[in-house]
């Protein structure tokens, strides 16, 4: 009974978008969610097209680097394996840092966290098409 009542609840939930206040999940409208998504989207797709073809060579290495990182990426890291200068490194992570985005580095060194992945517990496990487990940011 508690995993019909479970698996009822989380198709109820998967369709609607809620705002947790104060201990209370509250719906957000429909209009409202929508006109939310639309402008997020579109915020993401011109950080995208901000990048540069380096830019993006820094991201997608990072985020491979991520899926067998146990420890936050550096840049020295990046500049070593890449062969990217390490100052051009470190302005591509702030560039990519503060498009709030693509990278985010919990104590301002090594990065944790490169879109769609995480090194820390974010609660959220994804799994990938070969069975291996992450979390996501």
């Amino acid at each position: 009974m508690r995993a019909l009542r479970r698996s009822k609840m989380e198709q109820k939930v998967k369709h609607k978008l809620y705002m947790g206040y104060q201990g209370i999940m509250l719906p957000i409208p429909p209009v409202l969610s929508a006109k939310g998504a639309q402008k997020g989207e579109k915020g993401a797709r011109a950080n995208a097209d901000s990048l540069t073809e380096l830019e993006r060579r820094v991201h997608h290495f990072i985020v491979l680097k991520m899926v067998d990182a146990r420890e936050p990426i550096t840049a020295d890291m990046i500049a070593d394996e890449t062969g990217i200068p390490l100052d051009q490194v470190c302005t591509i992570i702030d560039k990519l840092e503060n498009l709030k985005t693509f990278i985010y580095r919990s104590d301002g060194q090594g990065i944790d966290w490169a879109y769609p992945l995480s090194l820390n517990n974010t609660g959220f496990l994804m799994t990938s098409s070969s069975g291996e487990t992450f979390f996501a940011a």
